[in-house]
């Protein structure tokens, strides 16, 4: 429980300490998972709801307590990925096998992150190994599916460290939709492709001037790329559609601890999103780039009480086959926090600017307290303003695209009570957020701002061991609603929960998790509730060497997620994992 995060306050803190409701997942825990992409590692996230148009590899969103999939900010290595089009994160090209933890704060964090933040934030941090380690993984199983992960940590002499992944994942898939709802698509199998590779470097700079601890640089560097099978409902039923997708992603950051109490971060960083839809009825490929710096301070002024700012610019462009009157634009911010931690209160106090180059400025809070009734029970209030930024796509496309859009809004409040001792952690948390200005397509498919939508509901999540039993449940019951037409918002559950299992029987370990959602609207239809069971095993062979073995959809469940494509139907997957010691 004493596990530090960083997301939820931009500052390091144990996770029981968050004032927004924080989910870590370690590395362990992926490695006990046995899941081949983060999609299916998000699935069990408290208030959660994830959506995939078919299999591995397609179009992924997630909805955080209700909010809009293009509300989820999606940070690697705290450089935002989210594509500059179409304002959606790539879930389902992130690879794990260089993934260290996945740190998911849950609710309005835009104060902290600007756009896109409102729903919530999904930051990766890739490896950073300090002792010496080599690990190779193979999995095979059901559907020709197979993968192969390599990493290596190692020093390079003594104040250097290397950190290095390889990965390379396939398979042949499914038949992606359901003809009986979508007629006249391909029946064939959608197939997916993946290779990644990630190089990290750090230099120890050793204890700068009046510092007390050691100041570094770092290196990250990562390329992923692929192939994406898919079924458009375009074009004669006989043809392949298949995208392209490469994504790269350059950090070079500095932490410099320059006096008792007082820290300097920085960062350049750059990424790309090249996506190329050549074989297809109707072809297409657009690209965005995105080139930045980041600035920011600590100052840990007394026990237990902080100051932090910072400032981030990034230039922003795009390229497309598609001429767009604007291609390119400036995004500035500055940011300033408060943070203090005394016997039985904490406060939390963010304040953001941001400053677009096209539609002007933006500007956001957070205000959270919590009083600790005792030391194991504590009480939280927040209210909060997020906004989240019109896409190239909604300004600029020359199909519907409007130059005079206005940014998203969001008000957000929060109330909780948290239970945290040893190795256990409850939380209930009711959540009330108003949206305002959503962005949609009037009845000449012009994009405006006519939207307005309210979630409010309750979540609980539990997390801890009972009777040496790793428990891992939570349960949303939400009322996302439309409050233009007064329906249910799309894709929007009522009621979600998951269980997960875990436990160790001598060599062997035994994961169990089962995963509930509620009927779904997705336009005039209306998608049935469904539960999926999931077991993974693992066996330790010998000290070094360990076999898994996994079962997906034990029971074999049809469902869907969006109307019209399947999910993958009951399948096997095992595997061998060599990590020789040092």
């Amino acid at each position: 429980m004493d596990t530090v995060v960083v997301t939820a306050s931009r500052t390091e803190q144990r996770v029981q300490d968050a004032l927004p409701a924080t989910t870590l997942i370690t590395r362990a825990d992926i490695d006990a998972a046995q899941v081949s992409d983060l999609p299916s590692l998000l699935r069990s996230v408290a208030g959660l709801e994830l959506t995939q148009s078919g299999g591995m590899g397609t179009i992924s969103s997630a909805f955080i307590r209700g909010a809009e999939s293009r509300h989820t900010l999606l940070l690697i290595d705290g450089v935002a990925v989210n594509n500059l089009n179409f304002g959606l994160p790539a879930l389902e090209q992130v690879p794990l096998g260089n993934v260290e933890r996945i740190e998911v704060v849950r609710g309005n964090v835009s104060s902290l992150y600007g756009s896109a933040a409102i729903g919530g934030v999904i930051q990766v941090f890739t490896r950073q190994g300090a002792a010496p380690a080599v690990s190779v993984s193979t999995l095979a199983g059901s559907n020709a599916y197979h993968q192969l992960d390599a990493s290596l940590s190692t020093p390079l002499g003594s104040s250097t460290r290397l950190n290095a992944t390889l990965e390379s994942i396939g398979t042949a898939g499914f038949n992606a939709t359901n003809q009986s709802e979508i007629p006249g698509t391909n029946p064939d199998r959608d197939g997916y492709a993946r290779h990644a590779a990630s190089l990290g470097l750090t230099q120890d700079l050793g204890v700068l001037g009046g510092g007390s601890q050691k100041s570094s640089l770092g290196l990250r560097l990562r390329n992923v790329h692929g192939v994406t099978q898919y079924d458009s409902q375009y074009g004669p039923a006989n043809q392949a559609d298949v995208s392209r997708y490469t994504e790269r992603g350059t950090v070079v950051e500095g932490k410099f601890f320059m006096a008792a109490g007082l820290s300097l971060n920085a960062a350049l960083t750059q990424s790309q999103d090249l996506l190329n839809a050549n074989v297809t009825a109707y072809p297409y490929w657009v690209n965005s780039y995105s080139t930045g710096g980041q600035l920011g301070l600590e100052w840990t002024f007394s026990p237990g009480q902080r100051i932090s700012s910072g400032y981030e610019g990034t230039h922003q462009r795009v390229a497309s086959d598609t001429v767009y009157d604007h291609t390119s634009r400036q995004q500035d911010s500055l940011r300033l926090g408060y943070q203090a931690d005394y016997a039985q209160s904490q406060v939390q106090l963010n304040l953001r600017q941001d400053k677009y180059s096209d539609f002007g400025t933006a500007d956001t809070y957070y205000a959270g307290y919590a009083w600790r009734i005792t030391p194991q029970w504590r009480i939280n209030a927040s209210n909060s303003s997020g906004f989240n930024a019109p896409t190239f796509n909604d300004l600029y496309y020359p199909y519907g695209g409007n130059p005079l859009l206005k940014p998203e809004h969001v008000k957000s409040s929060e109330l909780g009570l948290q239970y945290a001792s040893n190795a256990q952690e409850l939380r209930v948390v009711l959540f009330n957020n108003r949206y305002a200005d959503l962005i949609a397509n009037d009845v000449n498919y012009t994009r405006v701002n006519i939207g307005a939508a309210r979630n409010q509901g309750v979540e609980l999540s539990y997390n801890g061991t009972l009777a040496n039993t790793g428990v891992h449940a939570s349960a949303t019951s939400q009322d996302p609603i439309d409050l233009v037409t007064g329906k249910r918002l799309t894709l929007r559950a009522a009621t979600l929960a998951n269980l997960g299992l875990g436990r160790d029987f001598g060599v062997w370990n035994l994961v169990a998790n089962l995963r509930y959602s509620g009927s779904r609207p997705d336009g005039s239809h209306t998608l049935a509730s469904y539960s999926v069971f999931d077991l993974s095993a693992q066996c330790t062979i010998t000290p070094e060497l360990k076999a898994t073995a996994r079962v997906q959809n034990v029971a074999d469940r049809h469902y869907e997620t969006v109307y019209g494509y399947n999910q993958a139907a009951r399948s096997l997957v095992l595997g061998l994992n060599w990590q020789p010691r040092f």
